[in-house]
Order: structure tokens, then sequence, then C-alpha cells
């Protein structure tokens, strides 16, 4: 039973760093110092390596333990067309089936995201930096996140999760924040927001559909942008 909490608690401790940008792309995990963080022995953390494997966020290389996934763009266009698949119907039950203190989760997550919109614009800077970016990016998460458990299906919220979490982890960090196309984001999560606050399912169907079809659109042209800079050297 101890092994298998400690597994765990390894497994959480990593994904949450996926989730946070703390590994890039490519980056190998080390068994032994990432143990020591929490805690506990390689054995639990290799465990924990073997569960995100399954999920598609690392790779298990022979001699050489986890590497955290790069994808390509084929694999991107993959995990978008399941989440336009499963959001925008779990936008449409949320709508049916949401409480207030969830609706008031929700709408917390969309207002912190306008306020680091704010912030951002007025540094004059023209990309957003590091904190902001994972700040915004960590609300982001939990606004569909929160969407998805409003549904109160557990069998959505493992699948709507993984899906999500691949293209924060590999496709959303991939280009940098403007403060026109964080107020774009903000704007789109308000009209899916109003859709779920008034009850109607096809809106918050279309609002989501649509969001998730320009969060595509932009993770491709940065793949496309990096390809063509490569290319040049």
């Amino acid at each position: 039973m101890a092994i298998e909490t400690n597994a765990n608690r390894a497994y959480q401790h990593l994904r949450n760093k996926l989730i946070a940008g703390d590994f890039e792309p490519g980056s190998r995990l080390l068994y032994g110092p990432i143990g020591k963080e929490i805690g506990v022995s390689a054995t639990p953390v290799r465990e924990a390596a073997g569960q995100l494997a399954n999920e598609g966020l690392v790779d298990l290389v022979p001699n050489m333990g986890a590497i955290v996934c790069s994808l390509n763009r084929n694999d991107l266009i993959e995990i978008y067309e399941v989440r336009e698949v499963i959001e925008p119907a779990t936008a449409a039950l949320a709508a049916q089936r949401i409480i207030a203190r969830q609706l008031a989760q929700i709408e917390k997550e969309l207002s912190d995201m306008r306020a680091l919109t704010v912030e951002h614009r007025q540094s004059e800077r023209k990309f957003a930096g590091k904190r902001i970016s994972k700040r915004f990016d960590k609300a982001d998460y939990q606004f569909h996140k929160l969407i998805v458990e409003a549904t109160g299906n557990q069998a959505l919220m493992r699948t709507a999760s993984q899906s999500h979490v691949l293209t924060l982890v590999f496709g959303i960090r991939q280009h940098a924040y403007t403060s026109a196309g964080m107020q774009r984001t903000c704007d789109e999560h308000e009209r899916i927001l109003a859709a779920i606050r008034t009850g109607n399912a096809e809106q918050a169907r279309a609002a989501s559909a649509a969001h998730i079809q320009r969060g595509l659109l932009d993770s491709l042209a940065t793949i496309d942008e990096q390809a063509e800079a490569e290319n040049a050297d």
C-alpha cells in the first residue's frame, strides 16, 4: 500500500510539473532527484513515469528512462481533433448541469486571465514573461477542467483531461503570448461561459468548438514558423 501511495504521489508531482512547464520536451526525468523532491525512492517515480507514458506525456527509452515527449504537427492535429469531438459536448452538458458553486469557480479563473492580460498590456512588452505566461496557462487549464467537472461524468473527465493536458504541455506553450492573443482567448472563454451561464447548450457547444479550432490554427502556425526558421538556418 505504501508503494502504491508513493507512486501516486510521484505521479501527481510529475504531472503537475509537466502542466506547469517545468520540463521541456525532450528532457530526461531523473528518478532519483525527483524522488528526493517529495521524499520517496526512485522506484515509485519509475512507476509514475510508466503511467505518464500510457498517457502520452513521456517516452520510455531503453538505458535512458523517461523522456518528455516532443509532438510533431500530425500529433498535435490528432489531439485537437479529439478535443473538438469531446469538449464542445462537455460544454453543452455543463450548460445543463452546472451548479452555482462551479460557475463561480469558472468565473474566477476567467477573471484571473483577464487580470493577467491587463498586467501584460500595461507592461508594454511584446511578449508576456514566464511568470505571467505560466499563470495564464494554469488559469486556462483550470477553466477547461472545471467545465468538464461540471458535467459530473467521470469518463468524460478522464478523457478530456488527458487531451487538454497534452495540448497544454506541447501545443499552447509553443507560441509566445501577446496581449492581443491573451485578450482573444479571454473573449472566447467569455462566450463559452456566457452560454453555460444562461443554460444554452447549443451556444456553449458552438463557442467551445470555435475556440478549439482557433487554438489549433495558432499552434500549427507556430510549428510552421519554427520549421521555416530551422530550415533557413
